[in-house]
């Protein structure tokens, strides 16, 4: 798994620094690593233009698109436990 530094993941990801610093400032992402620079796992990029894709095409502010994104995560997490509860009651009710 490769790592980025901020200046690779602007560039990677078609925003300034200034704004990839926003996103991690608003909790958004994360960097691995502080020591002596922030240094991102190369995933990070698919959030990141997640959050690209909602502040340009919704025009949500830096703080919207982290609620947002936070929101549509714990609806993806609740909907597999449900998935999975449901797999068990299944088999509570399964006749054979």
């Amino acid at each position: 798994m490769s790592r980025l530094t901020l200046t690779e993941l602007s560039r990677r990801v078609a925003l300034p620094v200034a704004t990839v610093t926003e996103i991690v400032e608003l909790g958004i992402i994360e960097p691995d690593s502080h020591d002596p620079h922030w240094l991102f796992d190369e995933t990070v990029t698919v959030i990141v233009s997640r959050a690209a894709r909602l502040h340009r095409d919704l025009a949500m502010d830096w703080s919207g698109v982290a609620l947002a994104l936070e929101l549509s995560e714990e609806n993806r997490r609740l909907r597999r436990e449900n998935a999975a509860l449901r797999r068990r009651l299944e088999r509570f009710l399964d006749p054979r």
